[in-house]
């Protein structure tokens, strides 16, 4: 936890030492010209910084920071070397950043950007015993310079010489009690040594003289971290971005804390601004990659991964997070390997056999194993689902001519059949009609076992039946009795005639 004053300020020191050059100045420069002439490599590599791609914005970083070390090596001199360092920076190329910074500060002890410069780098890089021999010789050489004693104790407090810290910040405070920056650092110093209420209580002194510093706020909130209060860490994070936007140390930390969250989209927020501020941040790369493989880009992720690897071949966590990406979201195993077995290429003759990374190859052969078993189940059901609907397309196809037949039964056969019967028996054959126009082969087995249990009494209760007549096989009608008397007899009603 620590946050920086003259030294966070170099990034836009460099940006307006170069923007104070001329622009439009031709780069139609030969190859000799750029093997020969410092003058010409350093134009160009100016010019490539002033002329951003105009599609996407984006700088060629990368040809900048070759013309400014071809000056560099070309004896151009010092501000060719700072350049170049800046540059690397942006590239997240420290080691190289370090050496120019270095040899530019080595060339002129004046030069006091790339002291500060050179110190933030060894600040990124753990290199805090060597930062606070810069801090101290400059303090000796400018001891009104309280901004630059301000960043001496803030070194010593990352160097972990808490008692040179102490002594410096009194020795400051003696001049200058209102000093808002001293008080930040003390509150970081007592963060170091986990005396959380102190670091606090300093940081709202900080507050109380200067409330608009962001760096003190996210001071405050990794404390309210520490101490388990969540919320109130998220509102300070979140306070000193609204200060800076592009605060580094607030953007990063509300990130991190939004992954452990699962808030992807505002974590990718975070580490987009914590960019802006250090393009170069191998961390906030990282952060962005995991962020973007939450909200399922994929592809951006994984150029990310590879971006770091190719800057910094020893980041671990790229590696590991490449394999994750691929093994649990692409489900590209193989890549997944891959990255793994390049991690360990990259360690050869380092690494031991019990390393984590062989338990995570393991991991990923386990995972296929398991994915190649679902995709033969899932290809297995299909299987079995297509035989399924092809039999009750069939079924459907055979339903339609069983429909016909039994509906012209039940209409010449009506004579034949309970009314009641026919009424129910229609009414299957209606609803198997719907099924057949509508195509419905999930409904075809349903419908089926209906007319299965309706269609053959059907047949059966028309067995032996004369359509339009009565059935073959009984007996004739009686006839009734005629009208007429038989011949020789009185009609009826009359009395027989005398004798």
């Amino acid at each position: 936890m620590h946050t920086l004053t003259r030294a966070s300020l170099i990034f836009t020191l460099a940006i307006s030492l170069l923007a104070g050059c001329p622009k439009g100045k031709t780069t139609n420069y030969t190859e000799e010209d750029l093997a020969t002439n410092p003058a010409a490599n350093f134009q160009v590599g100016l010019t490539t910084l002033q002329s951003p791609d105009r599609r996407t914005g984006a700088i060629d970083y990368k040809t900048a920071y070759e013309r400014f070390n071809a000056a560099s090596n070309l004896g151009a001199g010092p501000k060719a070397d700072f350049n170049a360092g800046w540059v690397a920076e942006k590239l997240g190329r420290l080691d190289d950043a370090e050496a120019h910074y270095r040899k530019a500060y080595e060339a002129d002890p004046s030069y006091e950007a790339a002291m500060f410069s050179l110190a933030r780098i060894l600040d990124m890089q753990g290199k805090d015993a060597e930062a606070v021999t810069l801090y101290q010789s400059h303090a000796q050489n400018n001891p009104e310079d309280l901004e630059a004693r301000n960043d001496l104790v803030a070194a010593l407090v990352r160097a972990g010489q808490y008692d040179a810290a102490m002594a410096e910040a009194q020795e400051i405070l003696r001049t200058k009690p209102d000093s808002a920056g001293v008080y930040r650092s003390l509150s970081s110093m007592y963060y170091a040594q986990n005396n959380y209420s102190m670091s606090q209580l300093t940081a709202e002194k900080a507050l109380e003289l200067n409330d608009g510093d962001p760096g003190v706020y996210n001071n405050m909130g990794v404390t309210f971290l520490i101490q388990g209060n969540e919320p109130a860490a998220i509102e300070k994070f979140k306070t000193a971005i609204k200060l800076d936007t592009t605060n580094f140390e607030a953007n990063m930390n509300l990130g991190f804390v939004a992954l452990n969250s699962g808030d992807y989209t505002l974590a990718k927020t975070s580490f987009e601004n914590a960019l802006q501020s250090n393009p170069g941040s191998l961390d906030a790369k990282l952060g962005m990659a995991v962020s973007q493989r939450g909200v399922k880009e994929y592809r951006a992720a994984g150029a990310l991964y590879d971006e770091i690897i190719e800057a910094d071949p020893s980041y671990e966590a790229a590696y590991f997070n490449a394999a994750t990406l691929h093994e649990r979201y692409t489900k590209d195993f193989k890549k997944a390997k891959d990255y793994l077995q390049a991690y360990v290429d990259s360690r050869s003759g380092e690494i031991s056999p019990t390393h984590e990374v062989f338990a995570l190859m393991q991991r990923v052969d386990e995972a296929q194993a398991e994915e190649d078993r679902r995709k033969a189940e899932e290809a297995e059901r299909i299987r079995i689902e297509k035989e399924r609907a092809q039999r009750n397309k069939e079924l459907l196809e055979n339903m339609a001519s069983v429909i016909t037949a039994t509906s012209t039964k039940l209409e010449t056969y009506s004579s034949c059949l309970d009314p009641g019967s026919v009424e129910e028996v229609s009414m299957i054959l209606e609803q198997a009609q719907m099924v057949v126009d509508a195509k419905d082969v999930d409904m075809a087995q349903d419908i089926q076992q209906l007319m299965d249990a309706y269609v053959p009494a059907v047949d059966e209760a028309i067995e032996g039946c004369d359509p339009g007549g009565a059935p073959s096989g009984e007996a004739p009608s009686e006839e009734a009795p005629s009208e007429e008397a038989p011949s020789g007899e009185a009609p009826s009603g009359e009395a027989p005639s005398e004798e």
